[in-house]
């Protein structure tokens, strides 16, 4: 989808992508006979292609080519293309580019139609567009049936029908429906309202026809904000929180006012032109409206003048009928404002005088009749002229003077200077450098240069600065100098205004008008200049958009009229001139054209206004508004942060609420916009309903809310605050209190009353007062006659003009005789307190906030609670308007209330609650719910439902495959385990809540899944025994298993002959239990040695796995087993086991032999160190040596616990661990220099991978060593005549064979010397010292394992005597679960030969369980400390490791 939205969206963006007319207007075009037609077509990326324009024949199904590219190809002259090529100015708006319009001149009935947008890419690319011409007879409608009992009490006007008229501004066709009247009352649109929405805005305007119905709207009572639709205009809801406000209940008024307006009031002048005639006269034109032109009396002129050229408009004032001609003019010193003149009916044109030369004026003109007044026309920008541009005119350009020969005459010899400041046309360009030069000629340059006429005034107007103005008069007084330097940037200026004062510059363009409007472009029209306008070559347009920040004009030089204006944004308001260019330079600025583009969206976000000076903000601050919360905390808010936050943000309603109410009644205000009664709690900041039904019916009701919050602001008076009690007397109080800090404050009133004797504060409900009222100006009050010992309470008002504040912090004393006290005003009490939710252990209690409350008051409820029979209540406190009271006491009666606390003291408490707890129950869970219920598939998805009853509320866990997934307080647990794998067959749900017995209830899930097979990627067999290649596969459904000599199953090995398949089911009670698949191959032959698939299938998928058969020589033991049980001196009752293989089971009934087994163990190993496969299967430290054949300390404890393992791996291991190398030899090769050499081992020389090799001086602690493939080895850097000693192990995968005897030998002039270990029988001190060190130890550990050993014998005989017996070493053993396969030994990572790695003695000690690559350092096992004593012997290490 990503991909696609890309190709769609982005690429045609791209430059140099494909052609797209995506950005097309397809509505249909309207013209008027006689008028011209501008067809448009948008087109991005043309490139190389041709863009063609073509009219549709109907009758004859053709089209007929008219234009091709920028060129005309029919004979009909009135066709033409508009298009302009020119390049983008400053990387902003661009010269016609992507736009090309069809122009249709003096345009006729017959070319209505159809015509085509037509782009010879390939594919081709086509865009129709309808042309609807209307014929000039047409007038408006005539008399026209009314209508009844609406909301007027006069008939009502209902056939207004204005569907041309939308048509022309470009509603879409599905939308016409609301272009009539009637169709809009009886509910006839044919289409939704919100699907229309960004039409209303072109509907609305077609629907007040140019009419002003907001008289009537106001005589209605229609609130201010819904009057746009009177004035012809639609604001479209944008992201503003404020733009959403709720005038539906005004429709009928409104349409009522438009419908009565439409027969009566005269519609706006048409054909506005302006033209600036002198410095202090502009000429107004206009033509009559369509719309009741024979009712009308007069027309209003409507001035404004502005302070600078970017003044935004002013909105005319309501003309008033006087007997002067010039109404309202208002002035600010020398600044013109607003001001108007009346013309009378029959003329249409006026002069307006008596204004300021050289000054920005915006002008508008409305209609007026009896009945009313018509909108004002387009809104014109004009300049009045300066003096000198004032002259007449014979149509030709005169020449310039001679202004050269007069800088020659005067002296200016140097040229650039003659060139630049003697030239009007080309001084513009000076630059300061140039300046600088020719300064010492500036007095005569200037002079010959203004030829005897003072341009002052032009430079005055054009806002020069005075040390230029100078220039511009040419009489220089003073010296140029570097303070002249400034005039550099206004040399165009003044360039301009010599060359006006010449009279050879064009006037202004005349009539600029604009058409077309759209989101991002505009066409421009305009007449040519009245005074030399035949010498006009081009025109400049300048354009800039009315928005803060954007004051600067851009400018498109070299345009003719029309013009198309492209890129400028959606929804933005434009100011746009032209000037005319001829030879000599440029004319004045033409009219000024306001004008607005159409929105793209109606998201359109507005500039936010905030001019009072509360700070909502600051107030969300001060009480703790969630900072997530704060884009909500402000006039400005956006509907989409509203939308976003309002789940996280529901609990701070009401604090948002206050702070934007600000502490305000704007009541009266929400009355005026049309909030209705039912929520103008909503404008006082508190709402005393659930929040969820207060936002369902008032959220229409908001923007206008909102909008009175923002108007409030800053004028009415916020509530007086820290008020207090400072004196109390014998039957009087004095009051101070804290002027409101915004507003000013006109009055104050104090509400007082008497509080019921053992009343909450809920009974007394402050909001409802109907006591005795005091009215002050002061910040204090002293109040008499009040009842002694009786309770009162007291707030107080601030009002001014506009309203009043809400009600100050509450002040409730005893007035008691004679005392002096200081009671500070405190929230009033919070309301409405009630049970949300209860449980056996919890109860929810929920409350709205005090209604009498400062806003910037930070907030703090405490609840108070007991249970009845308790006398002491207990307390919790929050910022929240809810709490829930956890560990209560099961169906329990509570009594509770609640409290509100500021900063100067806690209310009044609430009325008080007596409510129980619920009764308490063990949990019981229902039946395990999953779904989908009968297929679940591996790689999908699982819904996996818990349902538990109890009170309380028990804390239910979801367990898959024995791994807790999920855990959570409640009555329903639902998860959803995504990517389901086959181990996630089991289910359990566990409930509990600490009462009674917890519940469990478990179910098992099949999974559907495809085979998966675990087999041994190598399977070892000898010459003529039976080979077993075995898999597991593991599927559901059950697959069909085959074995075969190829992957895809094609070629399958079938039973019979030498080969037979058996498979069985693992787990028969089980449903999706694996199967286990067995190929036997009997009298195996070399033939046989192969590659082996097991292949499985089902509906889920197939799976092959590999198993290589290999062969290999049958071992032969290294020792026969009844030699070595003889050499041992095995007892004579023992030697039953030492058969062919040792016979364990036929001893361990026999306590005497207990002392034999450790000879037992040395004759099985065979040669082999089965530490690896000891240490996998438990054995313990203490316990491994018998695995190597070695003796251990505690015999009866192995030989009870662990004989079954240690033979078992004795059996695994006979034919896959090596035994030791044999025949090793030492020759010298060179000095210091030797080469060790040896033969494969007796025992499985077929399966040694790697040879390891270590050697020391005698009775050294660290040793060399060195891996190989091979059998021999070369060791440098030895040393001659001293005494070395060797020893070699072999090893594979599977493990590695004991240490060879240690071969002991010195290098002597080239001869190797062996000599037995008497020859280094000499001992040091300290190895004498350590020998006998360790001689203590072990005879004090072996007296505490003779008296260990006599107990356990007691114990042995016991169990034996009781019938304990072992069963068969193998048996449960799976030779192949573990296998960890190597295609080949990785010998880069061993030493090269010749160089050896340092190792210490204890490294060479225990380095006896692997090699590199094919033995796992994770495999070695530790010594224990007495292994450390007793192997730091010297000598003692190689019989350590035999």
């Amino acid at each position: 989808m990503k991909i696609l939205l890309f190709w769609i969206f982005i690429i045609p963006f791209v430059k140099g992508g494909l052609p797209s007319l995506r950005d097309n207007f397809r509505l249909p075009v309207h013209a008027h006979e006689g008028e011209d037609a501008l067809v448009t077509c948008v087109v991005r990326n043309l490139g190389e292609n041709t863009l063609l324009w073509r009219k549709q024949d109907g009758e004859r199904r053709t089209s007929k080519v008219l234009t091709a590219g920028p060129n005309r190809v029919t004979s009909d002259r009135r066709f033409s293309v508009m298009h302009n090529e020119a390049p983008a100015v400053d990387g902003n708006s661009s010269s016609g580019g992507d736009v090309w319009v069809l122009v249709i001149r003096d345009v006729k009935a017959s070319d209505a139609g159809i015509y085509v947008c037509e782009v010879n890419s390939n594919p081709i690319l086509r865009s129709f567009h309808t042309l609807e011409v209307i014929s000039i007879s047409l007038q408006p409608p005539g008399s026209l049936s009314t209508f009844s009992n609406i909301t007027l009490n006069s008939d009502v006007n209902l056939d207004h029908e204005f569907t041309e008229c939308c048509r022309d501004l470009n509603v879409s066709d599905k939308c016409l429906g609301f272009c009539n009247l009637r169709k809009i009352i009886d509910g006839q649109t044919g289409e939704e309202p919100f699907n229309c929405e960004s039409d209303f805005k072109q509907i609305v305007r077609c629907m007040a026809d140019g009419r002003n119905h907001v008289p009537c709207c106001l005589s209605e009572g229609i609130p201010d904000i819904c009057q746009d639709i009177c004035r012809g205009e639609y604001s479209i809801p944008t992201d503003d929180l404020k733009s959403h406000v709720s005038c539906s209940q005004y429709t009928e008024q409104t349409l009522a006012c438009i419908a009565d307006g439409i027969a009566v009031l005269p519609g706006p002048p048409t054909n506005v032109h302006i033209e600036a005639i002198s410095d202090r006269s502009i000429r107004v034109e206009w033509s009559p409206p369509i719309q009741k032109e024979d009712t009308i009396t007069k027309y209003w002129i409507n001035i404004s003048g502005l302070r600078a050229f970017d003044d935004n408009r002013e909105q005319p004032a309501e003309g008033k009928n006087t007997k002067t001609d010039v109404m309202d003019k208002k002035t600010d010193g020398d600044k013109l404002k607003f001001f108007q003149k009346k013309v009378d009916q029959g003329v249409n044109s006026t002069i307006i005088s008596d204004l300021e030369p050289f000054t920005m004026y915006e002008i508008s003109v409305q209609s007026v009749n009896k009945h009313g007044t018509s909108l004002p026309s387009q809104h014109i920008r004009t300049l009045t002229l300066t003096p000198q541009s004032i002259r007449p005119s014979n149509g030709k350009a005169p020449e310039l003077p001679d202004i050269r020969s007069c800088c020659s005459r005067k002296g200016v010899y140097h040229q650039m200077c003659v060139d630049k400041f003697c030239d009007p046309v080309k001084s513009g360009a000076t630059t300061l450098p140039e300046l600088m030069i020719c300064a010492p000629w500036a007095k005569e340059s200037f002079s010959c240069l203004a030829n005897e006429i003072d341009h002052s005034a032009c430079c005055k107007a054009r806002g020069l600065p005075p040390i230029c103005v100078e220039l511009c008069s040419g009489n220089i007084t003073s010296r140029v100098d570097f303070n002249h330097f400034k005039c550099i940037q206004y040399m165009d200026d003044l360039s301009n205004c010599v060359l006006q004062g010449f009279g050879v510059l064009p006037s202004e363009p005349r009539n600029l008008e604009v058409s077309n409007i759209s989101p991002n472009f505009a066409i421009f029209h305009w007449n040519l200049p009245k005074v030399l306008g035949d010498t006009v070559t081009s025109y400049n347009l300048y354009f800039r958009q009315l928005q803060a920040g954007k004051p600067t004009y851009k400018a498109i030089p070299h345009v003719h009229d029309p013009f198309i204006l492209e890129n400028l944004e959606s929804g933005r308001e434009y100011e746009v001139y032209v000037r005319a260019v001829n030879d000599h330079g440029v004319s004045d600025p033409s009219s000024r054209i306001l004008f607005k583009t159409e929105k793209e969206s109606v998201l359109e976000i507005e500039e936010e206004e905030d001019n009072s000076g509360y700070n909502v903000t600051s107030c969300c601050v001060q009480i703790n508004v969630n900072p997530v919360c704060l884009p909500l905390c402000s006039y400005s808010a956006k509907m989409s942060d509203l939308k976003t936050l309002a789940p996280a943000c529901g609990r701070e309603f009401n604090k948002l609420l206050r702070c934007g109410a600000g502490g305000r009644d704007h009541k009266f205000c929400c009355a005026r916009r049309g909030v209705p009664s039912s929520c103008q709690g909503l404008c006082t900041g508190h709402v005393s309903d659930d929040v969820f039904s207060i936002a369902a019916a008032c959220l229409p009701f908001l923007g206008n809310a909102i909008q009175c919050f923002e108007e409030g602001a800053g004028y009415i008076p916020s509530p007086p605050y820290d008020i207090h009690a400072t004196q109390v007397e014998e039957g009087k109080i004095t009051l101070r209190w804290t002027r409101p800090a915004e507003g000013n404050v006109s009055m104050y009133s104090i509400y007082f009353h008497e509080v019921p004797a053992n009343a909450s504060g809920h009974d007394v409900d402050v909001s409802e007062w109907d006591g005795p009222i005091i009215n002050t100006t002061e910040v204090f009050q002293h109040i008499e006659g009040l009842a002694k010992n009786k309770m009162y309470s007291f707030y107080v008002i601030a009002t001014n003009d506009y309203g009043s504040s809400l009600p100050s912090a509450v002040v409730t004393l005893n007035i008691t005789n004679g005392e002096n006290v200081t009671a500070k005003g405190v929230p009033s009490s919070p309301t409405d307190v009630g049970i949300m939710s209860r449980g056996a252990d919890y109860l929810t209690v929920s409350w709205h906030p005090p209604r009498f409350i400062h806003p910037t008051d930070t907030i703090v409820y405490n609840i108070y609670y007991r249970p009845v029979e308790y006398p002491k209540f207990l307390k919790w406190s929050t910022d929240s308007l809810s709490y829930k009271i956890d560990e209560l006491q099961s169906n329990v009666k509570y009594i509770i209330y609640v409290t509100a606390s500021s900063e100067y003291g806690e209310s009044r408490p609430s009325e008080t609650l007596i409510t129980w707890t619920d009764p308490s129950y063990a949990p019981i869970l229902e039946a395990v719910t999953i779904h989908p219920t009968k297929f679940i598939r591996e790689g999908g998805s699982m819904t996996i439902v818990c349902g538990a009853l109890g009170n309380p509320m028990p804390t239910v866990e979801i367990y898959v495959g024995g791994k807790i997934i999920s855990s959570e307080r409640t009555r329903y647990l639902v998860t959803i385990i995504s990517n389901v794998t086959r181990d996630m067959n089991e289910v359990s749900c566990y409930a509990e809540n600490g009462i009674g017995t917890a519940a469990q209830a478990s179910r098992r899930v099949v999974i559907s899944r495809r085979p998966h097979i675990k087999a041994p990627m190598l399977t070892f067999s000898s010459l003529g025994d039976e080979a077993v290649i075995e898999c597991e596969v593991d599927s559901y459904p059950e697959a069909n298993i085959t074995f075969s000599y190829d992957m895809d199953g094609e070629q399958i090995i079938a039973s019979g002959g030498r080969y037979r398949t058996q498979i069985e089911k693992l787990h028969e009670d089980i449903e999706d239990s694996p199967y286990t698949s067995r190929l036997y191959i009997s009298n195996v032959s070399k033939e046989d040695e192969q590659v082996y698939y097991c292949n499985a299938v089902n509906t889920f998928g197939s799976f092959a796995h590999a198993s290589k058969l290999t062969l290999r020589d049958k071992a032969v033991p290294v020792t026969d087993v009844a030699q070595c049980c003889r050499n041992q001196n095995i007892s004579s009752s023992c030697m039953v086991a030492c058969t062919l293989f040792l016979d364990i089971d036929s001893v361990i009934d026999n306590p005497a032999c207990i002392n034999d087994f450790h000879k037992l163990m040395r004759c099985a190993a065979d040669g082999s160190d089965h530490r690896s496969c000891c240490s996998q299967w438990g054995v313990p430290r203490r316990c491994l040596d018998w695995c190597r054949g070695e003796a251990v300390t505690d015999t009866e404890l192995c030989a009870l616990s662990y004989t079954q393992p240690i033979v078992s791996c004795f059996y695994e291991g006979r034919d896959r661990i090596p035994g030791p190398p044999t025949n090793i030899k030492v020759q010298v090769v060179s000095s210091g220099t030797a080469q060790i050499s040896w033969d494969p081992p007796l025992k499985n020389p077929g399966t040694v991978e790697l040879y390891r090799v270590f050697w020391r001086p005698v009775g050294s602690a660290e040793s060399g060593r060195n891996d190989t493939k091979e059998k021999s080895i070369t060791i440098n850097d030895l040393k001659d005549g001293v005494a070395y000693e060797l020893v070699l192990k072999a090893g594979n995968h599977y493990g590695i064979s004991k240490l060879t005897e240690p071969i002991k030998f010195s290098i002597d002039d080239s001869t190797v010397i062996y000599f037995s270990s008497a020859a280094t029988a000499h001992q040091s001190v300290n190895v004498a010292v350590a020998v006998i060190m360790s001689l203590l130890i072990i005879t004090a550990l072996l007296v505490a394992g003779y008296m260990f050993y006599r107990r356990r014998i007691a114990e042995f005989s016991s169990k034996i005597a009781n019938g304990i017996s072992f069963s068969n070493p193998g048996y449960g053993r799976n030779t192949d679960t573990v296998q960890i396969i190597h295609s080949e030994i990785n010998t880069e990572t061993t030493d090269p030969p010749g160089r050896s790695r340092v190792s210490t003695s204890t490294e060479w000690r225990e380095e006896t369980l692997e090699a590199p690559s094919a033995f796992s350092s994770s495999n070695e096992v530790q010594p224990t400390v007495y292994e450390e004593l007793r192997l730091g012997t010297t000598g003692a290490g190689f019989k350590r490791l035999k």
